[in-house]
């Protein structure tokens, strides 16, 4: 009898501890919204393609450090009365394969600037460099310095150069109207005004710039806005089976 209101016990303790954790998540993730809606990441379509995923992300994260709130709305009596009766709060398992789930998937039918591994997406990330959070205008492609890096699309070189961020950058503007980017290169072998085709190697990866080793970074802008670069290629209808 003892053993069993000791369990009893304890799964009350679990459940309420999730419960808590849950509600923290919710309430974190409505004032990440409003705190965002007068910043620069809410301006521009550019929102709607990562901020929904990234918020409950953010609002998690925070939710495990155990700011407090839901521990103390948990412990409001009037409070839990009222979610009993007007909401449900699902408690569902975390998933150890979390982290790989929050990746974009590779489309299968778009063809990248270089082969190698992207270690860094598109949208919200901790900077390598100060370790503070700022949006990622593109990905990171990992490629051993002086690899051959090619245009994505047939179009015309607007700019062929050197910035303290990009290093030495290439940018192309195309036919579909998409500008793509492609930065921290050791050299730039195309110049302003250049025609370029999508066999044409426009610079030779390197880590010039704002950067901690070798890679290409690589953007796609419409309008002057940077874009997905994994949606946005997809999306196109010149996109190339790799």
């Amino acid at each position: 009898m003892i053993e069993r209101v000791n369990t009893q016990t304890l799964n009350n303790f679990t459940e309420k501890a999730e419960l808590s954790k849950k509600i923290e998540t919710i309430f974190l993730t409505e004032l990440i919204k409003v705190l965002l809606a007068n910043t620069s990441f809410s301006e521009g379509k550019t929102t709607s393609t990562y901020m929904t995923a990234v918020i409950p992300q953010i609002a998690e994260m925070f939710s495990e450090r155990e700011i407090g709130i839901g521990k103390f709305l948990t412990e409001n009596p009037n409070f839990l009365a009222s979610i009993t009766k007007n909401q449900k709060i699902e408690l569902k398992p975390s998933s150890d394969n979390q982290e790989q789930n929050q990746k974009p998937i590779l489309p299968k039918k778009i063809s990248l600037p270089v082969s190698g591994k992207i270690t860094s997406y598109f949208g919200l990330r901790t900077d390598p460099i100060d370790g503070k959070l700022r949006h990622h205008n593109g990905i990171d492609i990992a490629v051993p310095e002086g690899t051959e890096i090619k245009s994505i699309f047939s179009g015309k070189v607007v700019y062929s150069g050197y910035s303290e961020t990009y290093g030495n950058c290439v940018i192309v503007e195309h036919d579909n109207g998409l500008q793509t980017v492609y930065a921290h290169n050791s050299k730039n072998l195309v110049k302003k005004g250049d025609r370029v085709s999508p066999d044409t190697v426009i610079a030779l990866s390197g880590s010039t710039g704002r950067t901690t080793g070798p890679h290409l970074h690589f953007e796609v802008r419409k309008d002057g806005k940077p874009l997905n670069p994994l949606i946005a290629l997809k999306d196109s209808q010149k996109a190339t089976i790799i």
